[in-house]
């Protein structure tokens, strides 16, 4: 905390659960309290919208009080308030709309910037695409860039990760790993009977994908291998309020059963936990120490359990529990197709359009000057980008639709979904993907639907009993949604969406 009253740019990196949000949240606001002015003064970018709503009920009131208005912004929760926040908080995709359509917000306020858990953006195409909205923010909108500061779980290279987004920083390291006890496990079963000897009750089960998430619920559920009633299932596909519930659930249990994608991964309050169970090797060595560390906050050790299919798998894990200097690192190139995402939005926010050299500056750290010129060229013959004369491009007339239509802000490559409501309450129950073929059942929340009517976008359904349906959920791209407009030349067949 001296380091961030000091305002010197930082990187805060300590285990989970290590006070690294509150760390950031009190120096930041004192700033803001001293200072005064109007607009965005605190801007704090949270990876899921998970973690926006936990933000929102843990600190909102406490602002509140030290007259410090605060909005928490995500696709689930698009409304600001009248009075235009001092503190927001909200995530990359959030923050790219807002640049285009509440310039007001941002005009000369920002005074603070907070990266939260980015070792979960970075490498991503989401991670590309904060770094150029860092620089739309300072480049666009403030006479000099802000403070900014890096939260992190433990990072093999924390100087790298403040290079990729914000410089030279000061490293701040806190607190030390626990020690895991970890155990292989061949099955869920097996996992589940190796945690009731432990006497371990409290048990968050994480998944590599929200298909395996219903999966899995299903099949402890059916097997017995749990009270039905004591197990839950959370992911992106559900609905906000289902997750919200599910949440709270878990703050009271002392005996529950959740499996989770990465929602749960980072600073969501859902009480301590007994043990954690992985289903399959996470795809990072971070994403293991994050995702074992939400286990076990009041002891010494932490009880962990990985189901590994094969002995390839069972290697991950070994590897995962390696000493951090016998790593290699492998840096992640940028994602090319996150510099059309990018190009495209900015045009959209300035329909008179913008100098080719001023967006050259903004994406440069994702590309070469020889890309960038085949990427535009690419998009004018494409008619997505115009000539406006005086070496400036603007948007085409399809770019305009697409950000009205909001499609233009997201690099996550969202399959086609129709939204399943509860034919007994109304409620909306989440989203799947859905093929009529597949029959008139499916799986959501760890339980099953019968579909009674479908209509665009939407199926009402009424819960089936112990039907087994099909957890309908389209597997999602390994690059940006908008690699597909990029030129074939850039687009190498090793890395084709898939």
């Amino acid at each position: 905390m001296p380091v961030l009253l000091d305002r010197r740019d930082a990187v805060l990196t300590s285990p989970t659960a290590s006070g690294k949000s509150e760390a950031a949240l009190a120096p930041a606001i004192r700033d803001l309290i001293d200072n005064g002015g109007e607009g965005a003064g605190l801007l704090w970018v949270i990876p899921t919208r998970a973690l926006v709503a936990d933000m929102d009920r843990r600190f909102r009131d406490l602002l509140g009080s030290l007259g410090v208005p605060a909005a928490f912004r995500t696709s689930d929760r698009a409304h600001l308030p009248a009075v235009p926040p001092r503190a927001l908080f909200t995530t990359p995709e959030s923050l790219d709309s807002l640049l285009c359509r509440r310039r007001d917000l941002f005009k000369n306020s920002v005074r603070t910037v907070v990266l939260d858990e980015l070792h979960l953006l970075d490498g991503t195409p989401r991670g590309d695409q904060l770094r150029v909205l860092l620089r739309r923010l300072v480049g666009d909108h403030l006479r000099a860039p802000p403070h900014r500061v890096i939260l992190s779980a433990t990072v093999a290279d924390p100087p790298a990760l403040a290079a990729r987004y914000i410089g030279d920083a000061v490293i701040c390291t806190s607190g030390r790993a626990r020690a895991i006890d970890f155990a292989l496990a061949g099955d869920l079963d097996d996992a589940i009977k190796q945690c009731r000897a432990a006497k371990r009750h409290k048990v968050l089960v994480f998944c590599n994908s929200r298909r395996d998430c219903e999966r899995l619920a299903r099949e402890a559920d059916e097997q017995r291998l749990w009270p039905r009633d004591r197990i839950s299932v959370h992911h992106g596909s559900l609905a906000a309020a289902l997750r919200r519930e599910v949440e709270a659930g878990l703050r009271e249990a002392r005996v529950a059963l959740c499996f989770a994608t990465m929602t749960l991964e980072i600073g969501v309050d859902i009480g301590d936990l007994d043990a954690i169970i992985l289903h399959e090797a996470p795809p990072t060595r971070e994403a293991f120490y994050q995702r074992v560390g939400r286990g076990c906050r009041r002891e010494d050790r932490i009880f962990s359990v990985g189901i590994a299919a094969g002995p390839m798998e069972a290697a991950v894990f070994e590897e995962y529990l390696a000493p951090e200097d016998a790593i290699t690192i492998t840096p992640t190139p940028p994602d090319l197709s996150v510099v059309v995402q990018q190009l495209l939005s900015m045009v959209f926010a300035a329909p008179r359009g913008r100098s080719v050299e001023d967006l050259h500056e903004r994406v440069e750290p994702l590309c070469s000057p020889a890309q960038f010129s085949a990427i535009t060229d690419h998009l004018v013959s494409q008619g997505l980008l115009r000539s406006a004369g005086r070496g400036r491009l603007a948007a085409g007339e399809t770019v305009m639709d697409m950000g009205e239509k909001g499609t233009i802000h997201t690099n996550i490559d969202e399959p086609r979904t129709a939204q399943v409501v509860d034919q007994a309450t109304g409620k909306p129950l989440g989203e799947v993907s859905w093929d009529p073929r597949r029959g008139g059942t499916v799986v959501l929340g760890g339980r099953s639907w019968a579909v009674s009517e479908g209509r665009r976008g939407q199926l009402v359904a009424r819960a089936a009993g112990t039907d087994a349906g099909v957890a309908a959920f389209a597997p999602r791209r390994s690059r940006g949604r908008f690699a597909r407009f990029l030129p074939p030349e850039l687009l190498a067949p090793s890395s084709k969406p898939t």
